[in-house]
């Protein structure tokens, strides 16, 4: 096998690459800056930075994120190769990044820095897609999935339901029609003053509420309709916050509202499809509630539960790693194009971990 861009190195013993398979990954789809460097799959070490500037701002301002990641990223990266052992770019076989969904000038940073890595250095360049890397989070650490398996990835940016008869076929069964039930619940916390990021704030004022105090509406419920909808209960959330609600009941009664609809559609198509496991990534999943509501379920329903340790729940690059390493463990001739873009969305029923082929 050659060297050189387009194919890994063939310095070891393994099929095409060296061992252990060093992937430095990199994930720049939003507002947080993430590299990791993986051997076989373990994180030897990984850094993520969050802009705070936006704080200021009560919400993502693209242009400072994209400026934000410029400035931090070569730094993240010396830091990961020095806590990995002194690691030289030439000993990294695969340079990994995501290529999308996501703000395209922050994508561009990132996905940037690792195809120029990839060509400097003669090694390959995977382009990774961020919802698959979201799922494959759960790949290769031990705890095996078993399929079938049915997937939840709720964050800022995306709500949807997958299907997975195997790493290889992942399926869209549903998303949302409008809001994604992180940024309702950002931006309803944004509206009762919480500050931001408001998901984690929401959470915390829920504990001390009553989540039966205020009733609101339930969009899209139906477990059965694997679509979701969050937009009218955003604003009838805002319209209660200013109808003199209580902040605590309002946060609990919100909350109970969005978990009870993700985990009733999740755990529907569960239980009709035979799964075995149940998988849960994204932002939303270091919800305290939906967290221990999804503990229960998968419990009471006999199928193993997934779910990212409150880190990886966040956006980070050892989950960009993770899906590059599934890819070259499929085939370790695997490359993506130096010419691989950026792209602010995904549209698409099959689900791959490659952003661009």
């Amino acid at each position: 096998m050659r060297k050189g861009p387009g194919s890994c190195s063939s310095s070891g013993s393994g099929p095409g690459y060296s061992e252990p398979l060093r992937i430095l990954a990199v994930e720049t789809s939003c507002d947080d800056t993430a590299v990791a460097l993986l051997e076989d799959g373990r994180a030897a070490a990984e850094r993520i930075h969050s802009q705070l500037v936006h704080v200021d701002h009560g919400g993502v301002v693209p242009e400072l994120a994209s400026r934000g990641h410029m400035k931090v990223l070569p730094s993240l990266v010396d830091q990961v190769l020095m806590e990995a052992g002194s690691i030289h770019p030439s000993m990294i076989d695969c340079f990994a990044a995501t290529a999308g969904p996501g703000l395209v000038g922050s994508l561009l940073v990132g996905l940037s820095w690792a195809k120029a890595a990839a060509w400097a250095s003669g090694k390959s360049f995977l382009g990774i897609n961020h919802l698959a890397a979201h799922l494959y989070v759960h790949y290769g650490t031990g705890s095996e999935v078993e399929f079938p398996a049915v997937a939840l990835l709720a964050s800022g940016g995306h709500t949807c339901l997958f299907g997975m008869a195997s790493w290889e076929e992942i399926v869209l069964l549903g998303s949302t029609r409008d809001d994604a039930a992180g940024e309702a619940f950002d931006k309803t916390a944004k509206v009762m003053g919480l500050g931001y990021p408001g998901g984690a704030r929401l959470d915390s004022a829920a504990e001390r509420g009553d989540p039966g105090s205020i009733r609101l509406p339930s969009p899209l419920s139906d477990p059965s309709d694997p679509e979701f909808s969050f937009s009218g209960l955003k604003t009838a959330a805002k319209l209660a916050w200013e109808g003199g609600a209580d902040l605590h009941d309002l946060a609990a009664s919100f909350r109970e509202t969005i978990v009870g609809i993700l985990v009733s559609k999740l755990m529907y198509q569960c239980s009709h499809s035979g799964a075995r496991s149940v998988l849960a990534a994204g932002g939303v999943t270091a919800n305290s509630l939906l967290r221990s509501r999804l503990e229960g379920e998968a419990s009471r329903a006999g199928v193993r539960l997934f779910l990212p340790d409150l880190k990886h729940t966040m956006d980070n690059a050892l989950m960009v790693g993770r899906a590059a390493l599934a890819v070259l463990r499929r085939d370790p001739s695997a490359a993506s194009p130096l010419t691989c873009n950026a792209f602010a969305r995904w549209s698409g029923t099959s689900l791959s971990p490659l952003g661009c082929q």
